[in-house]
Formats: structure tokens, sequence, C-alpha cells
């Protein structure tokens, strides 16, 4: 299940409020795209931002469109253990996949606190754990030998892997990793991955899901040579406080509204007109597809 590429969906809002129509329409329409499978209630989504009668309303509505066509996973996270399982307890009602779960934010724990934090996780439920690592933000860092540990419970299944230092030795362990550094994608994907939560894909899923198929495929020139093209959209997409750059992409064509919740500030009218320019690129990039096999097998 742990493959290819998952949206970790952003929270559509209009006049301060999640607009669930957006929402609604926003998750139909990549149920249809291909990709794997769904993070809801993610940094993406701006879940910390979120009061937990709109994070109810928010898996309501992902749920309910996508009816068991593709997995959804909802991100668990915070500082104290016992909430962590608090939550998962309250998320038991929606039909989910799994959770993926970060270290506590704040505290920095050493290995042996990181340990006992998952295993306590693990233990209360029966549905799948993703590790989160995502040092940028909790301030600790998940050691190789911690996963090799973790990934002994059966229900710790895979890791969205962030820190581009730690590929390689995840990459070697009995998990599957995915990737959660989205300029680092086809680094990743050497380093042994199997797909990528990436936020990106709100805007060029198609195109990162044709590298991953070009490397598997064996053609890693031409995966490199596509990928190429598309960093530096992806690069843009992060030059303001996530997810502000992509939900101003996205609000081009209309579908949702660039608001974000602050104190994540809307992208400025100059990263705007960037954006602009980029979303004709990935276009072109769209046009020219057949000049790098992706459909090949």
């Amino acid at each position: 299940m742990f493959n290819g590429i998952w949206i970790p969906l952003v929270t559509p809002m209009r006049g301060g409020a999640v607009d669930v129509s957006s929402l609604e329409a926003l998750t139909d329409r990549h149920v249809a795209s291909g990709i794997a499978g769904f993070v809801a209630l993610g940094t993406t989504g701006e879940a910390a931002l979120l009061d937990a009668r709109e994070r109810s309303v928010v898996l309501q509505a992902i749920t309910e469109v996508v009816a068991g066509r593709l997995p959804v996973v909802a991100g668990v996270g915070g500082i104290d253990t016992a909430a962590f399982i608090d939550e998962i307890h309250r998320l038991q009602t929606w039909d989910l996949a799994g959770y993926l779960v970060s270290a506590p934010a704040y505290l920095c724990p050493d290995q042996a606190g990181l340990i006992w934090h998952f295993e306590q996780i693990a233990q209360a439920t029966e549905r799948d754990i993703v590790l989160y690592d995502v040092p940028h933000r909790t301030g600790v860092g998940l050691a190789a030998t911690t996963v090799a540990r973790l990934a002994q419970i059966a229900n710790i299944r895979a890791i969205k892997a962030c820190a581009r230092e730690r590929f390689a030795a995840f990459g070697t362990l009995p998990i599957a990793m995915l990737c959660g550094n989205d300029d680092s994608f086809l680094d990743c994907l050497r380093a042994g991955a199997t797909g990528g939560i990436l936020a990106s894909a709100h805007v060029c899923g198609d195109l990162l899901a044709a590298v991953q198929t070009l490397f598997c495929a064996g053609k890693g020139d031409e995966a490199c040579r596509l990928f190429a093209c598309i960093e530096p959209v992806v690069r843009l997409l992060f030059a303001a406080p996530n997810p502000s750059a992509i939900k101003a992409m996205m609000s081009l064509d209309g579908s949702i509204s660039a608001e974000t919740r602050m104190p994540i500030s809307p992208a400025p009218d100059t990263l705007l007109r960037r954006l602009q320019a980029a979303r004709a690129t990935l276009d072109e990039l769209r046009a020219s597809m057949p000049a790098y096999g992706a459909v090949e097998s």
C-alpha cells in the first residue's frame, strides 16, 4: 500500500472557515488522477490551526468522497504522547487506513524516549502507522537504529523521510520509505524509496509519478532530466511558508481560494506572478512528455 505518489491534502478555506465544497471537489479530482493515497490533517492541511470540530469536518468530507477507493491516512502530532493516543482514539470513527505520526514536538527526547513514544502509539491501534521523521519541525530526528527496532512492530509499516542525510540508512531497513522532502524525491528513490508524500503533487503529481515510473523502469537518465525540469517549480512552491504558495498556485484556475489561516500568511503578489509562470512551465512539460517515454514500461 505504501508506494507511489500520495497527496497531503490542503484544507481549502473561504472567509475564515473550511470550504467544504472545494475540499470535496479537490478530493474527487485527485481520486481520479492516479495518485496512490491521501494524507488528511497534515502540515500542508494546516491541521495544527484547525480546532477539533474543523478536523472532523475535514475528515468527513475526504472520507465520504473517497469512499474506500484509495487509502486515507490522518496526520497525528503534538507534544504529549497521551494526547497523541487520545487523538488516535477519536479518529477511530473514520474510515482510515492508518496514521502519519511524528515525534513529540519541542521536547527533543532521546532515542529511547522516541521508541517508547511510538511503541505506545502502535499499541493504541490496530491500524497502520507511518513514522514521520521531520526534525526541522519536531526538533529531533529518528536514528536508523530506532527505525529498525520500530519496524519490528507489526503495524508500523512505513516512514515518511524528510532528512536527506538518512535516506540511505532508511532505505536498507525492512520498512517502506516515502519521501517527504519534495525537492529530494529523486535522491530518495535512488536510496530505495517506494514513493513519496509530496505536497507539490497538488500541481504536478502526474509529473512526479512519471519520474518514479521512469526510474523504476531503469530509465534513470530520463527520470533525472524530467525531475531537473520539475525541481525549480517544486522549490518555488516552498518559497513561502507551506502551504501558502501551493494554495496560491491552485487558486490560479479557481479550484480553491488562496486563503490560509494566520499566522501562515498568504503568498505575496510577487510570488503569485512567479507561480503563474511556473504553471505555464508545467503545461509545457506535459506537452513534451512523450519525449521522456514516461508512459512506457
